[in-house]
């Protein structure tokens, strides 16, 4: 072994360039890294320093060659999911990786030519969805019909890609070739994914008739593949979506709660089964699960409230409404090109008619939407509005000829109605109407409406993260644990735009270090933050001892229960994948109270030229129970940036200089 060799066979990141001994060392032993069992390793050196190579063309050419020759599927794997979105490779290598991924996909003989196969197709498929390549080799091995005699490991690889394609391109060809494999040894994906077609084209279905055609054939799929294969949590789930919007659509209110609660059970399943599984180039299927989850939660909220003879709802319970009158939206993984159709089609009648069949629920809704939060869907009620008028519209009597009162009266009811509705509110004393507002404002609405959009955007990624969380549905739970989000968004906003010029010596640690100083320690970020939520008013304690058999970094005390704060800090991996790493450390703080806790990390990773956007520096993670009978948990990471320059010390990012 080599001395370079040596090196980068060390655990951990990367070794860079200079650990190497320059790229003139590196070019003049890059045959032997070529052949060597470390060549990903090398390959990975190269894309981390890509922007200040010298021979960038060469470095390409040098990731290729390796690639050609390759035999083993696990290296394969983790280099193409790097290159396919490393914009320096692509602009200088799309066409020469597409060429090699289509002829590597060619040969599945063997079970180790199939599973290379079926990476090399995959590889494929993600460069031609973003349109870096064209997709028209693509398409021929696509519909290749030796596919289906091919092993299971190439075959189960093409009959995703096809369901994948097929979602974003609709060719019938992809369909067709797709069916082929209903007799195989890999029926049971097939049948899924068949499935998951028709439920794409039911979520752009134009009328009623073809939405429920759709989801028949659905239906069906999905039961074929439950037949098919032992464990199927993902068809299952559907399968429990499609009756939920199918009983809401009848009014049968114990079918749809029996329905949701399957949905939820399985998509639980299938998140454990996908642990650590994940791609996230298919992160739009993921999102339609998350989708039709939310959804079947909002149709059974609005199923016990809908034919209540009720006047008026909170604004959340109207919000649940516009969720569902607007399904199309969410489920559908591509905007509809004419009037909108999908799910709407099947849903938004019943709602349409309980809100034109009962003047408090028009009139309260023609209230809210004149006065309506920021974050509230605007769209969605004015769309309800504009169905509910038109659908008055069509029902009012006719204008017969000598009784033109008659007609008149009907057609004008709803706004005469909303006149007197004013009316007798405006004769109600102040403190009344002030107690009848707090009686049904939304608390949350109210807290969450205050935040900047961006901040917005963060605190609702959270909560529907949050949503699987049991503790989290506890009302008391829910409100203080909403608060010390806010909280958190609003520390990281702060120390966001925290500018070096004019920040006090306690706020040197979001900087970089003057020449010779060393990186700050994690208690930094851990007492700025502790002070921080002890200055608003929290109850807030740091180091306290006994905590689930350890110390906790911060401690934040709330009526019936506590939540703890972990603080590290980093100068390697710092990607949400990377961070994974200190989940373990924060849940484990968990054993003795609710599954919630909140990790801080302060990222030491040095950034000369780009500061993430706040959105991307907090979210929410669910860790899985290792053990089955036993209880997920939950926590919100945030990622404070230090090590940071000034925005006129940085230099210009690499896609900026080439434009």
């Amino acid at each position: 072994m080599t001395p370079l060799e040596m090196l980068l066979a060390q655990d951990g990141d990367p070794p860079t360039l200079t650990d190497l001994g320059g790229e003139d060392t590196f070019w003049q032993q890059a045959h032997t890294l070529a052949a060597s069992p470390l060549w990903f390793r090398a390959a990975e050196t190269l894309l981390v320093e890509w922007d200040t190579l010298h021979y960038p063309d060469q470095a390409a050419t040098f990731v290729t060659q390796a690639l050609t020759t390759t035999t083993s599927p696990a290296a394969a794997d983790d280099l193409l999911d790097q290159l396919v979105e490393h914009p320096g490779y692509l602009q200088r290598a799309s066409s020469q990786l597409n060429t090699l991924a289509l002829e590597r996909s060619r040969h599945h003989s063997t079970p180790l030519e199939a599973e290379l196969a079926g990476i090399f197709l995959e590889a494929a498929l993600r460069l031609a969805l973003p349109g870096t390549t064209k997709r028209y080799g693509l398409l021929d091995r696509l519909v290749d019909p030796d596919a289906t005699a091919a092993p299971a490991a190439y075959a189960r690889r093409v009959v995703r890609a096809l369901g994948t394609a097929y979602e974003h391109w609709r060719d019938s060809d992809l369909l067709t070739a797709l069916q082929r494999f209903s007799r195989t040894i890999v029926q049971g994906d097939a049948a899924y994914e068949l499935a998951m077609c028709h439920l794409a084209d039911a979520a752009n279905a134009p009328d009623r008739a073809t939405l429920l055609q759709a989801f028949a054939t659905a239906r069906d799929l999905l039961q074929q593949a439950i037949d098919a294969d032992e464990d199927r949590p993902d068809a299952t789930a559907f399968l429990a979506a499609l009756d939920a919007v199918l009983a809401f659509d009848t009014g049968n209110t114990t079918t749809l709660a029996t329905a949701t609660g399957q949905l939820r059970r399985s998509l639980t399943e299938h998140a454990l089964w996908l642990t650590g599984t994940r791609t996230h180039w298919r992160a739009g299927r993921y999102d339609t699960e998350a989708a039709w989850y939310t959804l079947s939660c909002s149709l059974e909220h609005v199923d016990g409230h809908l034919d209540q003879p009720l006047t008026a709802w909170p604004n959340q319970t109207i919000q649940h409404v516009l969720t569902v009158y607007t399904a199309h939206r969410s489920v559908r993984l591509q905007p509809a090109e004419a009037a909108p159709g999908g799910l709407q089609v099947l849903v938004a009648p019943r709602i349409e008619k309980a809100f034109a069949s009962r003047q408090g629920l028009l009139l309260h809704l023609r209230g809210l939407v004149a006065d309506a939060p920021d974050d509230w869907d605007a769209h969605a009620a004015h769309q309800l509005l504009q169905a509910i008028d038109d659908r008055l519209q069509a029902d009012a009597p006719q204008v017969q000829p000598g009784d033109p009162g008659k007609a008149a009266a009907a057609a004008s009811y709803p706004e005469l109605a909303a006149e007197l509705g004013s009316q007798l509110l405006a004769s109600l004393p102040t403190h009344m109407l002030t107690s009848l507002q707090a009686t049904y404002a939304d608390w949350e609405a109210a807290l969450v409406s205050k935040l900047p959009i961006a901040q917005q955007h963060i605190y609702n990624d959270i909560l529907a993260v949050l949503q699987g969380c049991d503790d989290f549905h506890h009302p008391t739970v829910r409100e203080h644990f909403t608060h010390l989000i806010v909280q958190a968004i609003r520390f990281l906003h702060s120390r966001t735009n925290r500018a070096r010029a004019h920040h006090t010596p306690r706020f040197a640690y979001l900087f970089a270090p003057a020449p010779g100083e060393k990186l700050p320690l994690e208690e930094t970020v851990q007492e700025d933050f502790h002070d921080y939520l002890d200055g608003n008013l929290e109850d807030v304690d740091i180091e306290v001892t006994d905590r689930s058999g350890g110390r906790a970094d911060i401690e934040v005390r709330f009526p019936g229960f506590t939540t703890v704060i972990e603080c590290k800090r980093t100068k390697g991996k710092t990607t949400r994948k990377g961070l994974r790493r200190y989940l373990g450390q924060t849940v484990a703080y968990q054993a003795g109270g609710i599954t919630l806790g909140v990790l801080v990390v302060l990222d030491l990773t040095p950034k000369p030229s780009w500061i993430p956007n706040i959105r991307d520096d907090m979210w929410a993670d669910h860790i899985p129970s290792p053990v089955p009978e036993q209880r997920d948990r939950w926590a919100v990471v945030v990622r404070v940036p230090g090590n940071r320059t000034s925005p006129y010390e940085m230099t210009a990012p690499a896609t900026i200089q080439q434009n």
